[in-house]
């Protein structure tokens, strides 16, 4: 079969390379070369190609698999819907051999999959709803639907002034502790970890072991990355800490240094440690520009998603069961049954389908 479709292809590279060939020397001799004349013909219109084919090149049979036909568009449009990085794989006459074989493949195992009726099958209808769906979608928000270009200087600009946190980080540090209930516990394990200055691995090992900071123990007693004062907008997904916690974190001067004393807060006593710095940052309108007009159409588009499938629910007979919801039981990871705790969805809420439904 491999040979067969390399002959095949070879054949059609030839008559492609023929084409070319008479279509420059048919150009070349329409030429006056003495100079233009007063009555020169028109230019005849060219002819309309889709990666480089003719129309008629294009419906030319490449191989027929029982009453199915492959055409050599149909090639081209499976071949130059493929990613750059993998369009560039097929460059040879053996390669696009091996993709068309491909397509043969699947061609016969989906007639036999109708044979065996698993065209009805549920999963399929499934799938093919969603597939449906997933066009739609793309026809309706994405090629016909707001562009980038349509979001306007004056909508960035808006959404730069009303959002300074997001494009003005202010300098933080990041940290790990060890969290104690008792003071002299915890000075002890400073004096342990002062002992073998810069040894890290120790200090996540008593982490690990004495911490009672359950939130992060199992990660070492990482603090993850803080600020010097906690956000007043709370526009920032920031973790809290303690305020005597930032101060003796920000006093650190290098990542490993340990805080010279036991750190008290409410929690209860912390023997912290340096893991991390970042500096103050500020991105100007500019550095900005293509990230919000980014965010602002996800925004937009989502917002008409929200608007269409608004509207369909509104026209459609939409009757819901909440109640019966309950009865269903489904089991997490450990095989336990996930209780349900409410019920009550909103009605005009945007489906998940619809809102997922992108390339």
């Amino acid at each position: 079969m491999i040979q067969q479709l390399q002959r095949r292809m070879s054949r059609v590279s030839r008559a492609w390379a023929c084409a070319a060939l008479v279509l420059t020397t048919s150009n070349s001799c329409g030429k006056d070369k003495s100079g233009p004349s007063a009555t020169a013909p028109s230019e005849p219109k060219p002819v309309e190609r889709k990666y480089g084919l003719t129309p008629e090149q294009a419906s030319q049979v490449l191989v027929e698999v029982g009453d199915t036909k492959i055409t050599l568009g149909e090639f081209a449009e499976r071949l130059g819907s493929l990613s750059p990085y993998l369009r560039a794989r097929y460059h040879s006459p053996e390669r696009r051999a091996e993709f068309l074989e491909n397509m043969v493949r699947f061609e016969l195992l989906a007639k036999e999959a109708d044979k065996r009726g698993f065209t009805h099958s549920p999963d399929v209808e499934r799938v093919k709803r969603q597939a449906m769906v997933q066009q739609m979608m793309q026809d309706l928000f994405d090629r016909g639907g707001i562009a980038l270009s349509d979001i306007t200087d004056e909508e960035i600009k808006r959404y730069y002034d009303e959002h300074p946190s997001e494009f003005t980080k202010p300098a933080q540090v990041r940290a790990s502790h060890i969290l104690f209930k008792d003071r002299k516990e915890a000075e002890r394990s400073l004096k342990e970890l002062q002992q073998h200055p810069g040894d890290m691995e120790l200090f996540r090992k008593l982490a690990r072991e004495r911490s009672h900071d359950a939130a992060t123990k199992a990660n070492a007693g990482d603090l993850r990355y803080f600020s010097a004062a906690p956000d007043p907008a709370g526009e920032t997904d920031e973790p809290a800490r303690p305020a005597s916690v930032r101060q003796a974190a920000f006093a650190l001067a290098n990542v490993g240094d340990l805080a010279p004393e036991v750190v008290h807060s409410e929690q209860g006593f912390h023997v912290l440690a340096l893991t991390g710095k970042r500096e103050a940052l500020t991105r100007t309108l500019e550095d900005a520009r293509r990230m919000v007009q980014n965010k602002l159409w996800r925004q937009k588009r989502e917002e008409a998603i929200d608007k269409f499938v608004a509207d369909l629910r509104a026209k459609a007979n939409v009757q819901e069961n909440a109640d019966a919801m309950a009865k269903v039981q489904i089991k997490d990871a450990s095989g336990k049954s996930i209780p349900i705790t409410d019920t009550g969805a909103p009605k005009n809420a945007p489906t998940h389908a619809a809102k997922t439904a992108q390339p």
